[in-house]
């Protein structure tokens, strides 16, 4: 029986790119959160412009205040001397609990990737448009008519 379960869960991984359901969001709040004094602040500037372009290319508004919040989120690992960062793109929102009906604040989507940064300008960036990339290719997926 467990067998059979880890190969269905397996089976349904294999066709979805991650577990959540990304339908048609009609508006998102970006947010850019970097928890570490290892990144220079002028990085939160670039992905944030990075951010809103694959939410522009999507069609997401983020003009104004949204429920949902989509954000990258920026942190250190510690490794020895080396720079290893855990980045991660998330979307929360308040959803209803089916079983009981209350609200509560939620992360509906997360993807994260840990690197070593070798060079800031590329690898930062590069680690931040793989995540977006992947967002975009399930959000594409998920609202095909």
């Amino acid at each position: 029986m467990k067998i059979l379960l880890i190969t269905l869960f397996t089976c349904t991984l294999m066709f979805a790119q991650t577990p959540f359901v990304l339908t048609k969001f009609k508006s998102v709040y970006p947010l850019v959160e970097i928890h570490t004094d290892k990144v220079p602040p002028k990085y939160k500037e670039k992905i944030t412009k990075i951010l809103k372009s694959y939410t522009d290319e999507l069609g997401i508004n983020t003009k104004g205040y949204s429920q949902r919040a989509m954000a990258i989120v920026i942190d250190r690992i510690a490794i020895g001397k080396q720079l290893v960062l855990r980045t991660r793109l998330l979307v929360s929102e308040d959803v209803k609990r089916l079983d009981d009906g209350a609200e509560v604040f939620a992360i509906t989507y997360q993807k994260g990737d840990i690197s070593e940064i070798e060079n800031m300008d590329e690898d930062i960036i590069d680690t931040v448009e793989y995540l977006l990339e992947d967002f975009k290719d399930q959000y594409i997926e998920d609202n095909e008519e």
